[in-house]
Parts: C-alpha cells; structure tokens; sequence
C-alpha cells in the first residue's frame, strides 16, 4: 500500500464511523483490506437494512475482471455473514464493494460504468476510487428493477467514499458549529 492510500484508509475509517459503520476484523484470506457494517431499520426498505462497504487497495493496472471478482467475492461474503430475517422477507442487504487505486485504466473506468449486478432483495453496488484524481467511478444509470433504489446507492457511494464529499461534509459542519456558536 502507498502512502496516500494509507492515509486514505485512516480517513475512510473515520467516515464510515460518522456514517454510522464499526468495522469489523478482517481475515487475509477474505479479500478485502477493511470492512465494516451498519445495520440499522429503514421503513423505506420495509424493515432491517444489513449494510457492508468491503475496501481493498489495488495497484495500478487493476482491470474489470479484478472488480467483479472482488465485487463477487465481497456480495458472498457479506451474505454469509449476515444475521435476521430472510432477504425480502423484512430483511434487505446492500454491499459496497470499494477498489482504491493508485491510476485507474480506462478499461476498469469502463468496465465499472457499467457493471450492474442483480440480486433478489439486495444489492451489489461497486466504486472504483483513483486517488490520483480523487474521481469515484461507479454504475451511473437506474436500471428499471432498482428504479427505488439506485439514486440513493450512488449518493451513498459518493458521500461514503469521495474525499470530495467529505471535504463539502466537514465544511458544512463547521458552518453549522459556527453558527450554533452564536
């Protein structure tokens, strides 16, 4: 790992915690560098709302077929693990597959662009961060079966994992500090 994505990681952990995340032990073996959860009830969802963000850094060159794996990988593994009710059955799982890189190539900004996955009562949603640029890619359409959804899965990836969107967070907040001040 370099030293930016190191940084990146300490950043994101302190994130997800604000967004409501604990992060749980990862074993090497699962894949993935960090991962946390959050689960929480959510009426729009009709009941428990199991929610995973699974970050691993890869270095330049990742490719399409290394996100589906890892996206793959990340779904099966979040689904294992999860506890409650049967999905669609007053349970809903959401998994955020995160890549950080160092350069993304145009084949994995494309591939990711349109990698959309299809689950029964679930969803897969993966983000491609390039930390030269600060850019999060992911699927940026609605498909018609997540017609209810997917606006919120793309505002959370963003807000979750765009140092843009933690900067225009911490901003807001200290406005609104500085004004409960006065």
């Amino acid at each position: 790992m370099s030293d930016l994505s190191e940084k990146y990681f300490k950043m994101l952990d302190g994130w997800l915690k604000y967004y409501g995340f604990e992060a749980l032990s990862v074993h090497t073996e699962s894949g993935a560098d960090k991962v946390f959860r959050r689960s929480r009830v959510e009426v729009s969802k009709f009941g428990k709302v199991d929610c995973y963000v699974c970050a691993k850094f890869m270095p330049e060159g990742a490719t399409g077929l290394d996100l589906k794996e890892f996206s793959e990988k990340m779904y099966s593994l979040a689904n294992r693990h999860r506890t409650g009710a049967p999905l669609g059955f007053g349970a809903m799982l959401v998994v955020y597959p995160l890549l950080v890189t160092n350069n993304i190539t145009a084949e994995l900004a494309g591939y990711v662009s349109g990698y959309c996955p299809k689950h029964f009562a679930a969803a897969e949603f993966p983000s491609v961060l390039d930390l030269s640029s600060g850019y999060l890619y992911y699927y940026p359409n609605t498909p018609v079966w997540g017609y209810a959804y997917y606006a919120n899965y793309r505002r959370e990836s963003y807000n979750f994992f765009a140092p843009k969107a933690w900067e225009e967070t911490s901003r807001q907040l200290d406005q609104n500090n500085q004004t409960n001040l006065r």
